[in-house]
Parts: C-alpha cells; structure tokens; sequence
C-alpha cells in the first residue's frame, strides 16, 4: 500500500485509530499489519520510540506468528506468547508476552492483514477479548471497500469500452509516470499516432470492428514498458521506448503490414516523434508534435491558417 503515491486511504485516521487503541488497551504497540507477496508491512501504527513497529518495517512472509495472525478466525486470538518456542518470534516481538490480534479482509474477503496489540508487560489486557477491535476492523475495511470502489471508478473513466485500451484521459494520467520513469534510466522513446482512414462509405459497424482489430494489434505490438490508447473517434497513440530513431519506422511498418491483411476497407495513416533522454518536453506538446504528420492534422492546420 505504501508504495503508490495516491493510494487513496486517509492513513492519519488509521494513526488515530492506532493511538485510540494503544490507549484503550494500556499497550506498548498497536499497528495496522498488510500481507503482501514480499512479507507483511507495516502500514500505520501508534508512536513507536523504539521504531521496531514503524511504517514501513517489513517482516518475512514465513514467519509462522503473523501468518497465525492474519489468518486467524474472524474473532481474532489472544496469545500468550511466553508459551511460544523463542525462535517462532520475530526479533522485534521479543520482549512482549501478550498479543491482541484481528484479521482485516479486502472486500473479496481475501486476506488483508491484521491489526495487532503488543504488551511486554502484564495486565488485565490478557483477559480481554479481541473482540473490542471490531470497531477498528470496521472502519479499515469500510476503507478498503471505498478504495476499491474508487478504483474500479478510476478504470472505467480511463478505459474506452470498446477496443479496452486507455482512453485519452487515461494515457494522459499514466503515460507521464511512465515517461519519467524511462528518462531516469536514460531511455529513448516516442510516441506514434495512427489513424483509421476509410475508403470511401464505411458502415459503422464495419468502423468498429477495424477499430477492435487495430487495438488488437498494437497491443500485441507493445512491450512491457510500452503504453497504448483509444486516443480519440478515429486516432490511436503509443509511447514506446526504443534504442534509436528508426525503431519508430521499424514499429509502423510493421503493424502496417498486419493491418494491411485485414479485409476492413479501411487503411492507416501514421506520424512518430522521437525524443531523447534529455528532453525535457511535457507530454501535451510532445502529443502535438507527434500528432502533426498526420493527414487529418495537416488539413486542419491548414484550414486554421487559412481563418
């Protein structure tokens, strides 16, 4: 969860959650567990001046407690952890004696994490039951289901419905990431614009079907790195990273010639911009600048410089 910038979660609640708790159970740590395919992270927890149980500290997936933990029934457990063999123990769980846990689910009720209550010294916390951090449990997962929710939003709106591929809305939120990711590692690339041009009356269920047919095609094309969209009615655009220039040629004459198998009386029109590493340009010119070898763009500039 920590690793995306706009997770969409308000953390400082969950903190807040976290002191609440810490202080209701007279504890020494209360944290928000995630279970991820690298370990279990922490995601929030309550001041901690030990930084054993600051977010951000990851476990090992192995360790048999928190798979216990995150695992456990909905009811949660109350674990006595002086009767636990030492070496079953995380480092930074050796001088508790007492955990509090509850599992948090996802809204598929798939595994989430957990919530956890440490104590390293006895009080009646032992004998209270996990059943209080039901509230907790709650409001995270009412979190999850708002985040999810958002999400599955998120996609629709950046998503044309017809070919699958990112609209424009959605290349322009994603591609920037990508583009700064590549000029960090001192990528070459470019962007390719092609566009469906019908000869003569076309039905538009004929159109359709061309249009299903090109995303087919250039998804097929791409790499990992590499994006794609629907950019608009008739126009697809790529960013793809390349070794040099002519790669760009290389990419549009080969998705020409597949295309050019389709029995759709349709044909392509194409324009690419190459951009080095140290370019600096923002995506919305280099759009426009890959944009202007296209017939279409050329008349209406045309028509622009006539008015």
């Amino acid at each position: 969860m920590l690793e995306h910038d706009n997770h969409g979660l308000n953390l400082v609640r969950w903190v807040q959650q976290c002191e609440l708790m810490k202080h209701y159970y007279q504890a020494d740590k209360v944290f928000v567990l995630q279970k991820t395919d690298a370990g279990f992270e922490i995601i929030a927890s309550a001041a901690d001046t030990t930084f054993r149980f600051a977010p951000g500290k990851q476990f090992e997936l192995e360790s048999p407690l928190l798979q216990q933990m995150t695992s456990s029934g909905i009811g949660g457990l109350n674990l006595d952890l002086t009767q636990m063999v030492s070496d079953e123990l995380p480092k930074e769980f050796s001088n508790a004696i007492c955990i509090l846990s509850r599992p948090v689910f996802w809204p598929d009720g798939s595994e989430f994490g957990c919530l956890c209550v440490v104590n390293a010294h006895a009080n009646e916390v032992q004998h209270v039951s996990p059943m209080m951090l039901e509230p907790f449990q709650i409001l995270l997962q009412q979190d999850l289901a708002l985040l999810c929710q958002n999400h599955r939003i998120e996609a629709l709106s950046m998503r044309d419905p017809a070919t699958g591929m990112l609209n424009s809305y959605g290349f322009i939120m994603m591609a920037p990431r990508q583009l700064n990711l590549g000029r960090r590692f001192g990528a070459h690339c470019g962007l390719i614009f092609f566009e469906l041009v019908p000869q003569g009356e076309v039905d538009e269920e004929t159109q359709e079907r061309a249009h299903r047919e090109l995303a087919n095609l250039l998804i097929g094309t791409l790499r990992v790195a590499d994006m794609a969209a629907h950019f608009d009615a008739t126009k697809f655009v790529l960013l793809v990273f390349v070794d040099m220039e002519r790669d760009l040629e290389h990419i549009i004459r080969r998705v020409e010639k597949q295309f050019a198998q389709s029995p759709t009386p349709m044909t392509l029109d194409s324009s690419a911009k190459f951009f080095a590493p140290d370019s600096t340009a923002k995506l919305a010119p280099m759009l426009e600048s890959a944009k202007e070898g296209l017939q279409s763009s050329h008349a209406t500039l045309s028509i622009n410089t006539e008015a």
